[in-house]
């Protein structure tokens, strides 16, 4: 029963809306258009006699007066302007301005304690950066001492072996020299005559392929110590920035900040590990038994034995090298010049 009641009335209010909506449409277009009234041709009176009166003049028809009925709700639907907010006479300038000043002053406090803030976490960021950078320093600093101290072990296999080598080889060359062969038997002589040199040969061979190893091997040695030396160096450097590092206090008054002058970084001396604490004066920088003219460095070390090992190896490959020892930062450095 509801569903029905709640139809019907939808039914009706939508019958009563279209016809509010259409009922003055009709009304209007069966009403006599306005110029044409003028034309139209009155209808004769009729004759009047003295026993009858004059019959009153035509109605006019309803429904001329129904369309300007239609039209004061478009003029009552004018907008109205909007309410202009008037200033509020009760202040005067010095208010005003005394309003301005202190919201200024609010905003520049605000803005130099973002700064503020901003300035001390950047401090704390660059002071992290340069903790996590010692660390890696030292890590690569270790494991470049690790790979040095792996090139000097097979270094040491190499020449090891070299010595073997080179043992072998005069061993066979003594048994060739040493063994006659039986007339008798020619054929079977001339056989183990063949396999002697044969094997003399190549025990020299093999004596000439580990001395190469074994001075490549040096060499290598010698520029993983070098490695390890600049790694060390650096991860000194880094932790040294790290403790200097310049960190700001969390309460800071603008004034102080502003009237602190830049506080100066320690100067920084980076010392190897292998000079002691109680060293003596250095002399005077000796001068190299090799001309400096000319030539080409080919490397730089801390270590006097790195420099040597350097120039050895070059050396061996009949090239002319020496030994120069120079100054570089207040430190005596190494480094070794070719001439090809």
């Amino acid at each position: 029963m509801d569903n029905r009641l709640t139809q019907r009335l939808v039914g009706a209010a939508v019958i009563a809306a279209l016809a509010v909506i259409f009922v003055p449409e009709m009304l209007e277009r069966q009403s006599p258009p306005a110029p044409v009234q003028p034309t139209q041709v009155p209808e004769e009176p009729p004759t009047l006699t003295f026993s009858s009166q004059p019959q009153p003049p035509a109605a006019t028809p309803p429904a001329v007066t129904a369309a300007p009925a239609a039209t004061p709700p478009a003029v009552a639907a004018a907008p109205e302007p909007p309410p202009t907010a008037l200033p509020d006479p009760g202040q005067s300038p010095a208010q005003v301005s005394a309003q301005e000043d202190t919201a200024r002053l609010k905003t520049e406090q605000e803005a130099k304690a973002k700064a503020d803030a901003e300035r001390i976490a950047a401090a704390k960021a660059k002071a992290d950066r340069e903790r996590i950078a010692a660390a890696k320093a030292r890590a690569e600093a270790a494991r470049r001492s690790a790979q040095a101290e792996a090139a000097k072990t097979r270094a040491k296999a190499e020449a090891e072996r070299s010595a073997a080598a080179k043992a072998e080889a005069a061993r066979l060359e003594a048994a060739q020299a040493e063994w006659s062969p039986d007339r008798s038997e020619p054929r079977e002589s001339t056989a183990t005559q063949t396999e002697t040199a044969r094997a003399a040969e190549a025990a020299r061979r093999e004596a000439s392929r580990a001395d190469a190893a074994r001075k490549a091997a040096q060499a290598e040695a010698a520029r993983r110590s070098a490695q390890a030396e600049a790694a060390r160096a650096e991860a000194a450097r880094r932790s040294a920035q790290a403790e200097a590092a310049p960190t700001r206090p969390e309460a800071s008054t603008p004034e102080t900040t502003r009237r602190k002058p830049p506080t100066a970084l320690p100067k920084i001396e980076l010392v190897s590990r292998t000079e002691t604490a109680t060293a003596a004066p250095r002399p005077a920088p000796a001068r190299s038994t090799a001309a400096s003219s000319g030539g080409t460095v080919v490397g730089r070390y801390a270590l006097q034995e790195n420099a040597y090992a350097l120039r050895d190896y070059y050396r061996s490959q009949n090239i002319r090298a020496g030994v120069e020892q120079i100054m570089a930062n207040d430190r005596t450095m190494y480094q070794v010049r070719v001439w090809r």
